[in-house]
């Protein structure tokens, strides 16, 4: 294949996923925290207080509030920065803000607008320096692969920091194995900013610093370069990215509260204050264990200057408070009080295409196999590493389980290690392993479509995806889970109740961010308005968008009790467990709007003749 080639294909793919998630921008409603974000960097462009949104740091934020401020969008209520709680306060910043733009949605338009910006910069960059990572890959193997997952398209076209961190996570680890292999100034300078931008993008990336140490001790590349640089030198140039990202995220909060001993912070959690977390809604006991009322080492350690800012280190301790105590988590029709250390595995298993996952199989198979497909194991660890560790990082944090997009940032690293399969399509293995390398191409071509394919179905409703598997895989048994008697269906429409049977089953497996997170309102709107004769639906909707600004002719919440009427649910309330109104599954929707909101039309005679689930 040519260079103009591989050229154009890029080009058109990328400029294919840009449209994909402009569109996906433009026609769905926005999902929580997208307006508290806005909100929240807009408060921070206005007064250079971070504290709104602390628990993600502001970069994202940032970069999305610009157009809102370009465009001369109203702040929110400045008076609610006087809250001197360490509460959360960016929902209530993001509803003042709704309140003072009547145009909010235009503005959320374009803060997503820069974040898929951002987002495919990101991903090109990647692209650019994914040889380096390992040498084996094949960039528009991980273009087809990454652009088209629909983690990517459904959490890359809003306002999140979690594909952002992803791609200025793979950059900064392709930068720093670089550094590895030939380090010098340059190299390090570019390490360090690196790194430092991408802490500024989800605090879940602080692993890589000890996980940059480690890779820095074990499993540097050897080379004639790192071999005429003595390890004292390599030594102080590790800590000069260190140094230099830590430089980059003060300037990303402006220095704010940088210095600041640690006796003088207020922090909630058991880990921070000595004291035992709170569990539910209970108000988190204040305090700090270093503040001189610890042992004579805590005491010490009170006084140290912190390098970082104020509200990086508060963000920290108030996102890990929700760990300490707990959320109502979901799995496979389970409710728990904590979360489970399987969970992200289970959940890449169900969330990602079957074809990626077959890719990821092959390649496997192929390591193990196959001759010419491995590079030197230190490549192999330096490029799997990071995504394992983020995996088991994330895995540990067993407080809660609701939302697999954490895992998000682990996804580059497996991509691009399972691109070692394109070394089939090279010359060099077509010529040694004629037989197998054709195999090899045909199995890709094959899985490549079937993942791009599989995606494009479910698109735009991305955020909603599962693979097939979430239709085969039992779930456990429950008796508050009825199902309407089948109905006849031609033949158009049992195929495509097959190729929907993944979303459609999902609630099943797990619900939350993982399913709905308020993106399908507008599409509700839109449902409702081709159905003129519907004239008053009592609703219960995930999201933040303002339903009362919508053609929804909401009128109330659907009664706990099956009554004759129109109804619109999210899967989230199906599920919810209190059970409230899992006596709709008695019943057949006249409706699915974007596999997250469920339309019902119960009339007299259907609950006469169906009526709900017993209860005890």
């Amino acid at each position: 294949m040519s260079k103009k080639l591989r050229r154009a294909i890029k080009l058109c793919t990328l400029l294919t996923v840009f449209l994909l998630m402009l569109f996906r921008a433009w026609t769905e409603s926005y999902v929580f925290c997208e307006h508290g974000r806005l909100a929240s960097g807009a408060v921070y462009l206005r007064t250079g207080d971070f504290f709104p949104f602390h628990v993600n740091p502001p970069l994202v934020s940032l970069a999305a509030a610009v157009p809102s401020m370009v465009m001369g969008a109203n702040p929110p209520n400045l008076m609610l920065l006087s809250i001197t709680s360490l509460m959360r306060i960016e929902g209530i910043l993001g509803e003042s803000f709704v309140e003072a733009n009547p145009n909010h949605f235009l503005l959320v338009f374009a803060g997503r607008c820069v974040c898929i910006l951002l987002s495919l910069f990101g991903l090109l960059a990647l692209l650019r320096r994914a040889p380096t990572m390992y040498r084996a890959s094949t960039p528009i193997l991980i273009l087809f692969l990454l652009g088209f997952l629909p983690y990517f398209l459904g959490f890359g076209s809003v306002i999140n920091s979690d594909v952002i961190s992803a791609v200025f996570g793979g950059i900064a680890v392709s930068l720093f194995i670089g550094w590895l292999r030939h380090p010098d100034r340059s190299r390090m300078l570019c390490a360090g900013i690196a790194l430092g931008l991408a802490e500024l993008t989800k605090f879940t990336l602080i692993l890589f610093y000890p996980l940059f140490l480690v890779m820095f001790l074990f499993f540097a590349p050897k080379s004639r370069k790192s071999a005429q640089i003595g390890f004292r030198s390599r030594l102080l140039q590790f800590a000069g990215i260190c140094a230099m990202s830590l430089v980059v995220i003060n300037l990303g909060y402006l220095f704010e509260g940088t210095g600041r001993p640690l006796r003088s912070f207020h922090f909630q959690t058991k880990l921070l204050t000595g004291k035992p977390a709170p569990s539910g809604d209970k108000a988190p006991a204040v305090g700090n264990r270093f503040d001189g009322s610890g042992n004579r080492a805590e005491r010490g350690l009170g006084y140290l200057p912190m390098p970082l800012p104020v509200n990086y280190i508060q963000g920290i301790d108030t996102q890990r408070l929700d760990f300490e105590r707990g959320l109502p988590s979901y799995l496979r029709g389970k409710w728990s009080n904590h979360g489970w250390f399987g969970y992200y595995f289970y959940a890449l298993l169900i969330k990602n295409p079957l074809g990626t996952i077959g890719i990821l199989v092959l390649a496997v198979f192929c390591s193990l196999f196959l001759k010419g497909y491995n590079a030197p194991w230190r490549e192999e660890v330096l490029t799997l590493l990071p995504g394992i560790a983020i995996l088991l990082f994330v895995s540990c944090q067993t407080g809660f389980s609701k939302h697999s997009r954490y895992i998000i940032p682990a996804l580059p690293f497996f991509i691009v290690w399972m691109s070692k399969v394109g070394r089939a399509f090279t010359p060099e293995l077509k010529a040694v392993s004629p037989t197998s390398s054709r195999v090899v191409r045909v199995l890709t071509v094959f899985f490549v479509v079937w993942s791009i394919g599989s995606s494009l179905w479910v698109y735009p409703h991305s955020i909603a995806y599962f693979n097939e598997l979430a239709a085969l895989i039992p779930t456990p048994e429950d008796p508050y889970y009825p199902k309407p008697e089948p109905e006849k269906r031609s033949v158009c429409k049992i195929v495509r109740g097959a190729l929907d049977a993944g979303p459609l089953n999902g609630p099943r497996h797990l619900l939350d961010s993982n399913i709905d997170w308020g993106q399908d309102i507008l599409g509700l709107e839109r449902w409702c308005r081709s159905h003129p004769e519907i004239t008053e639906m009592k609703t219960i909707l995930s999201g933040s968008y303002p339903v009362k600004e919508t053609g929804i002719p909401s009128a109330g919440y659907p009664p706990v009790e099956p009554e004759p009427g129109w109804y619109a649910l999210s899967v989230n309330f199906l599920y919810d467990e209190q059970k409230s109104y899992r006596y709709f599954l008695n019943f057949r929707p006249a409706a699915v709007i974007g596999y997250t909101i469920y339309v019902y039309h119960i009339t007299q005679e259907e609950i006469r003749r169906g009526g709900a689930p017993n209860r005890e």
